[in-house]
């Protein structure tokens, strides 16, 4: 089937027995991986050497990981399917431009591993969010933990929807069906097995996840006649161009854009994201954990490029189809299952809708369980113990933790229903993506950098950069539905010759609009991290008393030790001493989280 009538349909008719038996094998050995690590992994159910599970065990794997699973999962935390699917469909539709973002991923590891990854591992903590309260008070972590809850609970849906989407195009089973089994297998070994099954489960689905594209990209560049075709026609309608490097913010995709504006929403979701740090402080050293980010690093970069590659061979396998009007620009996230059907269909390679959707799959489990573990221990740490002060028997704890995974699991899986009736709910999740990355990041630098700024000013910059980066957010979101868009790069010269080709316009005026509706997607966070610092910079200047106990070095970047005041270089650790002190006189668990004893045969 050519690519130009896949991509002009949204269900496929064909049948890929291949791809779901692949898939039934993929579920199958996730399971007895599990089996596994449910009665071999002391993080599950005890071991021979040490019959007592704490809760910090479960959600931080005993703080004694191994650095290169913990780097695979640190990969699988950001790239899911919304990635895999959501880049090739940018490049088919606007160029090369969006690859500089990687740019922008490598300054951003360089400022966490020299700025912030110091601090949490010098302090030791279980949350990241737990550092808001040494620095301000429990308030201010509560607010920053309600934003990241809020946050994952609307990210959880997209996870789950995007792979189980591509599944229904390429195979016809329901969305629903198959979504229910992500749930439930990703549920079951993330509520039973703690961070050390999230970890290795990840790693293993992150090698499947770069094994589906890079065979996508391998067989995709086959199909349409190498790798010099691919680079002529894209360098022919403008896709393989770079030197875009204007400083409008109303252009979708520059240079500026992609590197400064991916640099910043990079940093706000590698440097405090609980994700994130709950996998670097799960490392016995700070050199482990720059270690593991530097893996991470690279591991991105690779994954987008492989991403933008595919979406170049799309645009290659449209333009020597004719570009045939049905499968034109603007296409979405359906773009590259359409072209795996064109792919296998033109190398004869069946069993290669199977490897994309296992690494489709891959790449989703994954995402999806790291924000449940993740989300199990802002709910104890953060909420429970920080804001509320209640403390419970370890096993109760343990059990609470549990069922928050399995709570969210669910509640991720019904609001596909949502989604499905009411597609603007995308839209507004990554709206809410933005607030919460943006001023939760804000708050921490502020914490971190200016020793003046106390609780009104975190507070005070929290609510001005939400408020910024909401309204931002909602504003082009609503003009998106109304109509205004992005008009794609040029056509080949074979595309213009086409006279069946009608190109779309967008129905709404820009000029119409108020200017900040027609922003970039890349500045969105940006605004919203510069709200955040230079509003509560200024409150707290103004109306922030000074706190002594909060004058420790260790609250602060390395980088503004020079300028602290001489009090806070000499308290420098007693913060640290103190948090020791208190978990050393803590009397030992009367229960244990889970009965630590089991028998040896399985």
């Amino acid at each position: 089937m050519p690519l130009h009538a896949t991509l002009a349909k949204h269900h496929l008719s064909e049948e890929f027995p291949n791809a779901s038996a692949l898939l039934y094998f993929y579920f199958k050995s996730i399971v007895k991986n599990q089996d596994a690590i449910l009665y071999y992994d002391r993080s599950a159910v005890g071991s021979r050497t040490k019959a007592v599970r704490d809760l910090k065990d479960y959600l931080l794997g005993g703080k004694s990981m191994s650095t290169f699973p913990v780097a695979m999962s640190l990969i699988a935390s950001y790239v899911s399917g919304v990635t895999i699917l959501g880049t090739p469909a940018e490049i088919y539709n606007y160029g090369t431009q969006y690859w500089l973002v990687i740019v922008g991923v490598a300054l951003s590891c360089l400022i966490v591993a020299t700025m912030y990854l110091p601090v949490f591992c010098t302090l030791r903590l279980s949350s990241s969010y737990e550092y808001l309260q040494l620095r301000f008070n429990r308030h201010v972590r509560a607010v920053a933990s309600f934003l990241f809850l809020l946050d994952e609970v609307l990210f959880l849906p997209m996870v789950i929807y995007v792979p189980a989407l591509a599944f229904n195009q390429l195979t016809g089973f329901n969305v629903f069906a198959v979504a229910g089994g992500m749930v439930l297998i990703c549920g079951l070994y993330t509520s039973l097995g703690g961070l050390r099954a999230v970890v290795w489960t990840d790693s293993w689905q992150t090698g499947v996840m770069f094994i589906g594209v890079f065979l996508v990209a391998i067989a995709g560049t086959l199909s349409v006649g190498g790798v010099s075709t691919i680079f002529e026609t894209a360098a022919e309608s403008g896709r393989l161009e770079l030197s875009n490097w204007s400083f409008v913010p109303y252009e979708r995709q520059t240079g500026w854009g992609a590197v400064i504006g991916g640099f910043l929403y990079w940093t706000c979701f590698n440097s405090v994201n609980q994700t994130m740090v709950q996998r670097y402080i799960s490392l016995p050293s700070k050199r482990k954990a720059i270690t593991a980010l530097g893996i991470f690093c690279i591991g991105a970069m690779l994954a987008i490029s492989l991403c933008v590659w595919c979406g170049l061979a799309a645009w290659t396998a449209w333009v020597q189809g004719g570009c045939d009007p049905r499968g034109a620009p603007l296409v979405d996230d359906r773009l590259l299952p359409a072209f795996v059907t064109y792919v296998a269909n033109v190398q004869r390679l069946p069993g290669l809708a199977g490897v994309f959707l296992a690494g489709v799959f891959g790449a989703g489990l994954s995402s999806l369980s790291a924000v449940l573990n993740a989300c199990a221990l802002v709910v104890v740490e953060d909420i429970m113990h920080g804001w509320m002060q209640i403390r419970l028997r370890p096993m109760v704890e343990g059990i609470l933790a549990r069922s928050v995974t399995g709570i969210l699991a669910v509640s991720s899986l019904l609001m596909l229903l949502v989604i499905q009736k009411l597609g603007g709910v995308l839209g507004v999740a990554t709206a809410l993506s933005a607030i919460a990355s943006s001023s939760t990041c804000g708050i921490f630098t502020l914490g971190m950098g200016c020793w003046w700024v106390g609780p009104r000013g975190a507070i005070a910059g929290g609510i001005a950069g939400a408020v910024v980066a909401g309204t931002i957010s909602m504003g082009t979101q609503v003009a998106a539905a109304t109509g205004l868009r992005s008009p794609p790069l040029n056509f080949t010269s074979e595309c213009v010759k086409n006279a069946s080709f009608v190109f779309e316009h967008s129905t709404v005026d820009p000029e119409s609009l108020f200017p900040l509706f027609r922003l970039s997607y890349h500045w969105i966070a940006p605004l919203g991290l510069l709200a955040t610092i230079l509003v509560g910079a200024i409150v707290g200047w103004f109306f922030d008393e000074r706190d002594d106990s909060k004058m420790d070095a260790e609250l602060y970047f390395p980088l503004v030790w020079r300028w602290l005041p001489p009090d806070a270089i000499e308290r420098a650790g007693e913060i640290r001493r103190i948090i020791a002190t208190k978990e050393m006189d803590t009397p030992a668990p009367s229960s244990p989280l889970i009965l630590g004893k089991i028998t040896d045969k399985v």
